[in-house]
């Protein structure tokens, strides 16, 4: 009777002890998931408004964003959604004068899908093989930018706020532009 309380117990204890360790290697977990910036970005080739998430490196030097795009109709001539991957690399050291800091330059390289079934990532069947040299549902782009924005107390629940711009070239148009220099200029891609 007593092995069979003590186990009966024991393995009740263990079983909280168990349940309990996941529990906070769950919420460990759980937080690691949590973004730890949010974008919100206006124009830039990924529609008319852009919102997302993403996530840094500890020293800054990487970050990731995935963002949704819309453009509308009354703007664009036809309503647009899309997703976009953006990795962002910053060569140069952050300068950081008491709240201010500055990115001076910030390079990187996005991907752009455009959701809808008038676009497409391979010819369509209809079309002959290589009609269309570029899909029209997938874009990439080199980007180059920078950053300024004010740091908040650590204890603040939003911890910086900051303005960026980038000026960014698409495949298409870098390869437009290197194939026929001749007639197309930089400032025509950019």
């Amino acid at each position: 009777m007593l092995n069979k309380c003590f186990f009966k117990y024991t393995g009740l204890v263990g079983l909280f002890l168990l349940t309990n360790n996941v529990g906070w290697a769950q919420q460990r977990f759980l937080k690691k998931l949590v973004p730890h910036h949010a974008v919100m970005q206006h124009g830039g080739g990924i529609g008319y408004f852009a919102v997302g998430a993403g996530y840094s490196t500890r020293n800054n030097k990487l970050s990731g964003e995935v963002l949704y795009g819309y453009l509308p109709a009354r703007i664009g001539g036809v309503e647009i959604h899309s997703a976009t991957l953006k990795l962002h690399w910053i060569p140069l050291k952050t300068i950081e004068k008491k709240k201010l800091f500055l990115k001076p330059l910030i390079t990187g390289v996005l991907i752009n899908h455009s959701f809808g079934d008038q676009y497409f990532g391979f010819n369509p069947d209809n079309y002959p093989y290589s009609y269309y040299n570029f899909p029209t549902s997938l874009n990439a782009a080199l980007v180059l930018g920078s950053e300024i924005g004010l740091q908040r107390p650590k204890a603040a629940t939003v911890r910086a706020v900051s303005f960026y711009y980038e000026l960014l070239v698409f495949d298409r148009e870098l390869i437009s532009f290197v194939t026929n220099s001749k007639y197309i200029h930089l400032d025509d891609i950019l």
